[in-house]
């Protein structure tokens, strides 16, 4: 797939990342379980580390829309998922149609011997898209989009493209990129740092979350005339809190999103979503908050992007269909308007849909 140069220009080069579906053991029944202030940082910091040697590309007619790229977890011990929205408007806020996704997964192969049998045994890292939870398209259109990954020790100084994860979304028939795999120490490093055991739950919700929570972010306050909408870098991890209420569990859940500015550095937005789980690890209902400023640089569980950001909880629809109505919405350094706490119910966000309960 060719890509143009204005990408980069405009600022459409983001940062990213996500995982492989290969064959991992099942996540185990329980719906979820309290995790340290540690466990919590690790996996913060590794989805943070994979962003920052990926990046979206966007087509040769890309028409300006904005997107976000998100890293989050696909198996119990910790291999990636990851979802790369095209969104509905573009940077001045013009809703030019339906938002396109590119779902793919990243994880590594068992350790094998090379065809040189005085090679290392290496593991092998497979970048994969996810067919069915894809909108597949041409070279022309103007949402066709690839996902890049570098898996190597130094992605700000590799030069090597040979060694770069690339996956596409377009059509097999153009020349279109399902897959690719390569051998990449530093991102197998990455990969093994954290010391995962999710549950079929934890999962579950990593995946709906992914679906459902949606962000404007700006450069400035969104009544600022000059006001634009930036890209977004975003992960899903746990948070600490697994409490134990009647028929399930209040778990947390955490969600950073990272705008992209044209200059400058990356600030964060953290937000946090209790959930309550039912027994079956069903969506009860949700509390999404928007996490107070940081005191310092090296802070986690907070926020420090300069310009404004609303973040809603949307109901999902079929592809090609605009998104419309009312939805659940904080705000960081929003309006007296818009609240920093949001109340709402997973049953009522879903339904009509199959993703109540794993």
């Amino acid at each position: 797939m060719r890509f143009s140069p204005r990408g980069s220009a405009t600022g459409s080069l983001l940062l990213a990342g996500f995982a492989l579906s290969l064959s991992f053991q099942a996540a185990e029944a329980q719906v979820a379980r309290p995790l340290t202030s540690d466990q919590v940082a690790c996996n913060a910091d590794q989805l943070r580390s994979v962003l920052g040697r990926s990046a979206l590309l966007f087509g040769l007619f890309y028409d300006d829309r904005t997107a976000t790229l998100l890293f989050s977890y696909g198996a119990p011990s910790g291999a990636l998922s990851g979802l790369a929205v095209m969104e509905q408007s573009d940077v001045k806020g013009q809703t030019l149609g339906p938002e396109h996704q590119l779902a793919f997964t990243v994880g590594p192969s068992r350790r094998k011997p090379q065809r040189d049998p005085a090679q290392p045994q290496v593991n092998a890292l497979y970048l994969q898209r996810e067919p069915l939870a894809t909108d597949m398209g041409l070279l022309e259109d103007e949402w066709a989009m690839a996902v890049i990954v570098d898996p190597t020790m130094s992605p700000p100084t590799n030069q090597d493209a040979s060694t770069l994860l690339v996956i596409d979304n377009v059509d097999d028939s153009e020349g279109g990129l399902p897959s690719t795999g390569k051998a990449g120490r530093g991102l197998m490093t990455l990969l093994t740092r954290c010391h995962n055991n999710f549950t079929a739950a934890d999962l579950h919700v990593f995946d709906v979350l992914s679906r459902l929570v949606r962000a404007d972010a700006y450069t400035t306050q969104q009544g600022d005339p000059k006001a634009e909408r930036l890209h977004k870098l975003a992960s899903i991890y746990r948070g600490e809190e697994a409490v134990p209420i009647p028929g399930g569990v209040r778990a947390s859940y955490r969600i950073d999103l990272y705008p992209v500015p044209v200059k400058g550095t990356l600030r964060r937005i953290s937000l946090e979503m209790q959930i309550d789980l039912g027994d079956d690890g069903s969506l009860g209902n949700a509390t999404l908050r928007a996490l107070p400023a940081c005191h310092s640089d090296d802070e986690l569980g907070c926020s420090s992007a300069p310009g404004e950001a609303v973040v809603s909880v949307i109901r999902p629809g079929p592809a090609e269909q605009l998104r419309q109505g009312a939805a659940p919405t904080v705000c960081w350094r929003g309006g007296p308007g818009c609240p920093a706490t949001a109340t709402f119910s997973f049953a009522e966000r879903l339904q009509g849909t199959t993703w109540l309960r794993p």
